[in-house]
């Protein structure tokens, strides 16, 4: 449900986490299973879904981390119960930080990958 693909064209149309593809799906405000949700992570649809508002923004890039964080719990079947959520936001937050505070890190990693 993408509304502005060349605003949206940054990202691909589905990231590869595992064996498995999962592709993006854009969303308005309004339409997450919890208003709250910034994204979710749909294991048996093989889709992320992500709030359109914040896509362009830091507040996107650690929702993308955070749905890549719970595909990777998935995928990899790591047992968390009750606790995968804080974990998963407590690395993507981590995660986040790092990135912003550090900016020569992606091209570090781009260089090497």
């Amino acid at each position: 449900m993408i509304k502005n693909k060349k605003e949206l064209q940054e990202l691909p149309a589905n990231i590869k986490i595992g064996y498995s593809t999962y592709s993006f799906d854009f969303w308005p405000d309004t339409f997450a299973s919890t208003e709250d949700a910034q994204g979710e992570f749909f294991s048996t649809l093989n889709k992320i879904g992500l709030k359109e508002s914040s896509h362009n923004s830091i507040a996107g890039v650690n929702t993308l981390l955070h749905e890549i964080l719970h595909g990777i719990v998935y995928q990899w079947s790591i047992e968390m119960g009750d606790k995968e959520e804080q974990t998963v936001n407590t690395l993507a937050n981590g995660l986040t930080t790092v990135l912003v505070d550090n900016p020569w890190l992606i091209s570090y990693i781009k260089k090497y990958v």
